[in-house]
């Protein structure tokens, strides 16, 4: 009989005691070699039970419930009491129904189990089940985090080998082992009786896939797509020998990363190669000529004799030739007679990538550098600091790096404590920080591409990597006797004794905004990025401070009470101090000629007449959740407003709604790269017509309260990735690709089926009909276009360039004995085959080619092969 537990969060196992009858136990003393024994030996098994339980304990409005499955090959009763199992659960752990097991929450997502004095031992091969609930939803496999480890006082934790994840052979996509199957589609997969969300399984895939069929005539389409695009004739001009450049107005250095895209798409730099005109003349862009409105505006034209590109900037001139690469494929270097008028959409196309959770390398963050410019995104928002780590070398605060940088195991002076299912040494792929050397490389990489980096040290919240790196330098200068410099930089009071609790559940993650030392940090922090930015020749001209998910701290601060009564005058009219600091803070940029951004949701807690004139502020408010409303009222103070609505541009959510599908959900089930094609960022209410809440029901957007001003409009649009579940840099380039090709649409390029916002204010709901079945039908036109030339020519474009895009899975139903499947884009390659029930198949074993004859019969996989035409797609069986 299998003894029963209650767990969630992180757990330990600490002390242990007498043995059961049974065969005779091993009985072992706590060395360094049992330790590691029992880490190679333990087998766990995480085992998801119910999403929605009919009764959550505490009064909680949500929970769900989990069992921990623990065994041991044979009879195992540790002889001294002090050893514990850690392990990463995202949200705490609110009841444990065990007598042998007490769980506790540490910080953040970190938890412990500890056996109580009725634990009696293993008994060989007999699993131990604990059974617990969570505060809370977990929804998605990837939320579920590995790597539990094993420690005993004094000696060194240990990962415990059986929740090690693995990487599958042929699809490059991360195993959990440790976590038994997700397999009834109510309690393993809705979040509540009523929840609609549909699993995307192979038959549901291909019921909701538009056709694109092969064979379209699109050789003038591009992604993103132009202005204007203009058939010339019927002659097409092969560029198989290459191109020979003559240019006028700028140097073909200058042009060398947009030349380097060419030559990695087939068009190979050659002095007898097809003539290419390029022309830059600042003239084009002055007041009395009105065809080129904006330095990023071009115009290419194609002809048998020669291309010419024309454009008033280099920046001009750098799109002109990355739209002439992306008119060719991989295999075919043919291009159409054409003229392009081209000019963006917004100003401001970015893309947030976060570091700080997990650290994604250098050479991920270059690479993506890349793709951001051969698709004309022009922002890079890089999110350097965050509760998980601190990624940036900061001269003269060694600390901040080399401590903030790094996740260990009780060792606090030399790192941080284990998070997210992170390792404990220090030292794995998701530990690690830029030197300033690296950031400085980045920044120049970023430049000569015509992107502008914004980096964000998010503060005053989610700012625990901070405040434990500067405790470190405040014991370490404590300990030479040198009090002055050790409180320089500190950033806690110790006597406030607020008990909060973050979003992420943190105790310890919000740095004290009524401390003088607090603004000294920032500061200095500052100083040394400007610094960097300026001997790099990119000034820093943007900085994001964050401000958001700021905890109910400082409600015991001597320090803040203090500053409440001298300086009263300073925060009346605000609702927190967070609004104090995040004004404060905006002045200190502001004198430095630096435009401060930030969330909007700590912008909109201060008060706009103490702000800057320059502001930015990323609205990620949900759209079913009224989150128009506070997008409006910011853009309405002037400030610059850019879209960073979580429904379409948070990366960080599955593309489909599976289990198996890596990512978050509290905002999305699922994020679809045709669902980011069809964002209205202009239009936000509009939305409600045909977009549905997190739960697969319609909402309503009552605009009439709160429209735009007449004439506002936003600045731009960002794509989010956000870094929590994402230990690889392949596990990031899975969640981009291909989805940033359709956020890059979107940012350059107003399509003709946007419905315009009306500034009289407008209610929208799925009834409403204000998006006709006339755009309705561009629209999916529109799409039919962009996804046959993402499938067409730019997946193998991502192939060749090493990205490990996400391959789709299949669509498929069987009828009549024939086999049918369907995948988003064209030219993917289809294999199935038939599963045997009473014979043993290997992952590999007996696929066959799809063709439209295809005849199946029983149980069959379907998967898509990658266009290198090595790499698998996630298999799914119908």
């Amino acid at each position: 009989m299998h003894k029963k537990i209650i767990l969630t969060g992180l757990l330990s196992l600490y002390s242990a005691t007498s043995f059961a009858a049974g065969t005779a136990p091993e009985q072992t003393t706590y060395t360094q070699a049992s330790l590691d024994n029992l880490a190679r030996n333990l087998e766990v098994k995480h085992e998801f039970v119910d999403s929605y339980p009919e009764q959550c304990p505490n009064n909680l409005d949500e929970c769900y419930r989990s069992k921990i499955h623990l065994e041991y090959p044979h009879n195992y009763q540790p002889k001294l009491g002090n050893w514990a199992i850690y392990f990463s659960q995202l949200t705490p752990v609110q009841t444990v129904n065990s007598s042998e097991f007490t769980i506790t929450h540490i910080n953040g997502d970190l938890h412990k189990i500890t056996p109580t004095k009725q634990f009696s031992g293993f008994s060989a091969n007999q699993p131990i089940t604990i059974d617990f609930y969570n505060y809370g939803t977990q929804i998605t496999r990837s939320e579920f985090m590995p790597n539990y480890f094993v420690y005993s006082e004094g000696l060194k934790a240990t990962i415990i080998d059986s929740t090690r994840t693995d990487i599958h052979p042929e699809t490059g996509l991360e195993t959990q082992d440790y976590l038994l199957p997700f397999t009834d589609k109510q309690t393993q997969f809705k979040l509540s009786k009523t929840d609609n969300t549909q699993w995307a399984s192979a038959q549901q895939i291909y019921a909701t896939t538009p056709e694109v069929p092969q064979g379209l005539n699109l050789s003038g389409r591009l992604i993103p797509q132009p202005a204007s695009v203009e058939i010339t004739s019927n002659k097409t001009i092969d560029l198989s020998k290459g191109l020979s450049f003559t240019t006028t107005g700028v140097s073909t250095a200058v042009l060398a990363p947009a030349i380097e895209r060419l030559n990695l798409v087939g068009l190979k730099t050659s002095k007898d190669g097809f003539p290419v005109n390029i022309i830059v003349n600042s003239e084009l862009n002055s007041n009395a000529n009105n065809e080129f409105q904006s330095v990023e505006d071009y115009r290419l034209t194609s002809t048998p004799l020669a291309i010419t590109i024309k454009a008033s900037s280099n920046t001009g001139a750098f799109y002109g030739l990355m739209s002439l690469a992306g008119l060719v494929s991989v295999k075919h270097q043919v291009i159409p007679s054409l003229k392009i008028k081209d000019s963006p959409r917004y100003r401001f196309r970015g893309l947030h990538i976060d570091v700080a959770r997990n650290f994604l390398s250098k050479n991920f963050i270059l690479k993506t550098i890349d793709q951001m410019a051969a698709y004309k995104l022009n922002k890079l928002h890089l999110h350097l600091a965050d509760d998980e780590g601190w990624r940036i070398e900061i001269p003269g605060l060694a600390e901040l790096s080399e401590v903030g940088g790094r996740r260990c195991f009780n060792a606090p002076e030399k790192c941080l404590m284990p998070q997210l299912g992170s390792e404990i040494t220090g030292n794995s792929q998701s530990d690690g920080y830029y030197s300033v050397e690296d950031y400085q490389d980045i920044l120049a990489y970023a430049k000569a591409r015509h992107i502008q980096v914004i980096p964000s040290l998010d503060m005053p919240g989610h700012s625990r990597a901070a405040i434990h790196a500067m405790e470190a330098r405040y014991q370490k200068y404590l300990a030479k006797g040198d009090v002055e410099l050790a409180l320089q930089y500190r950033l806690v009071e110790p006597e406030d004794k607020t008990q909060y609790s973050s979003i992420q559940h943190y105790s310890d993650n919000t740095l004290n905004v009524c401390l003088d030392s607090t603004y000294h940090f920032i500061d200095k922090v500052i100083a040394e990025v400007q610094a960097m930015h300026q001997q790099a020749g990119t000034p820093l001209t943007t900085y994001h401070i964050g401000a958001d998910e700021t905890a109910g701290a400082w409600l015991e601060s001597p320090s803040c009470d203090k500053l409440k009564i001298e300086q009263a005058e300073k925060v009346a009219g605000l609702h927190t101090l967070n609004g104090y600091f995040i004004e404060k803070i905006s002045a200190m940029l502001a004198d430095k000629n630096i435009k401060v951004a930030g969330w909007n949701d700590g912008m909109g807690e201060t008060r706009p007449q103490n702000m800057p004139k320059n502001v930015q502020t990323n609205s990620w408010s949900l759209l079913f959740e009224k989150g128009h409303i506070a997008t409006h009222q910011q853009a309405n103070h002037r400030w610059d407003t850019v879209i960073s609505t979580p429904e379409a541009t948070y990366f960080d959510f599955p593309y489909q709604a599976h289990p198996e599908e890596r990512g978050n959900h509290w905002a999305a089930r699922h994020i679809s790269t045709q669902k980011v094609f069809e964002f209205m960022p202009d239009n936000l209410p509009a939305h409600a017509e045909f977009w549905f809440d997190s739960t697969g029901h319609p909402y309503r957007s009552d605009d009439s309260q709160s429209p735009l001003d007449q004439g506002v409009r936003y600045k731009g649009v960002q794509g989010h990735l956000w870094s929590e579940m994402l230990r690889s840099d392949s596990q990031a380039e899975y969640m981009l690709y291909p989805r940033l090709l359709a956020l890059a649409e979107r940012a350059w390029h107003k399509a003709e089926w946007e419905l315009d916002y009306d500034y009289s204010g407008v209610v929208y709901d799925e009834n409403s009909g204000h998006f006709s079945k006339k755009a309705q039908q561009q629209r999916a036109k529109d799409w039919q276009s962009f996804a046959y030339v993402l499938g067409a020519r730019e997946l193998a474009k991502l192939a060749k360039s090493d990205v490990f895009y996400r391959i789709p899975t299949v669509g498929a139903t069987v009828e009549n004995g024939k086999l049918k499947v369907k995948t988003p884009f064209p030219y993917i390659e289809v294999e199935y085959r038939e599963v045997q029930a009473d014979t043993a198949q290997s992952a590999s074993q007996n696929w066959q080619p799809y063709t439209s004859t295809s005849e199946v019969t029983g149980t069959i996989e379907v998967r898509a092969i990658g266009a290198d035409g090595v790499r698998k797609g996630r298999r799914l069986n119908l």
